[in-house]
């Protein structure tokens, strides 16, 4: 009995840490599935635990936040600043975010497939090993973001700017780069939209 009642009291315990957790409000945002913060500042924020998906953050301050692993699936971006966040592992899919931006933000391993990023900033952006497939990058900036590995089947990337980014054993299969800026681009082990490999510009 009386071990049974230190478990009741280890429970009792952890329990309001957990709600705590679940129902964490900053800055007036309950962060939260399906939450409403238009313009909310969470810049700088360690949002590790949250499930964002289906929220509306649009125009949100997230710049420098911590959002690594979460799942923000369906949500609505469009114009957030994500500058300099931890996204890596974050699931974004089928997500808008027209004109966000996302330079120098740590987009490794993220998923963005099917999400619609028309305009959007991805300057000095990590897209190592990310999954941009069927993503709308239109109009993107992508200078000097670093995407070896990434992966961006029948993503558009009509008129986007790929200044010196480093698309070593990226796959583009199908994809519509229409217009794009190449510039100085990386190309070694790529797949290019037509299934050909190009190898013209690795190491010699």
């Amino acid at each position: 009995m009386k071990i049974l009642a230190s478990c009741f009291v280890v429970i009792a315990a952890l329990l309001p840490v957990s709600t705590a957790e679940a129902r964490q409000t900053i800055n007036g945002c309950e962060i939260k599935r399906r939450t409403s913060c238009p313009g909310v500042n969470l810049s700088g924020m360690d949002l590790t635990r949250s499930n964002l998906s289906n929220a509306n953050l649009s125009g949100a301050d997230l710049s420098g936040a911590n959002l690594s692993g979460d799942r923000i699936t369906e949500a609505n971006l469009t114009k957030a600043n994500l500058s300099g966040a931890n996204l890596s592992g974050t699931i974004l899919s089928i997500s808008y975010m027209n004109n966000v931006n996302m330079s120098r933000a740590d987009l490794s391993k993220a998923d963005l497939s099917q999400s619609t990023l028309p305009d959007a900033n991805l300057r000095e952006a990590n897209l190592v090993g990310a999954n941009l497939s069927l993503t709308n990058l239109k109009g993107a900036d992508l200078t000097d973001a670093t995407a070896t590995g990434a992966v961006f089947i029948m993503a558009n990337l009509v008129n986007a700017n790929l200044t010196r980014a480093d698309l070593t054993e990226a796959t583009l299969v199908g994809a519509d780069m229409r217009n794009a800026i190449l510039e100085g681009t990386k190309f070694c082990r790529t797949t290019m939209p037509d299934r050909s490999i190009n190898n013209s510009n690795c190491p010699k």
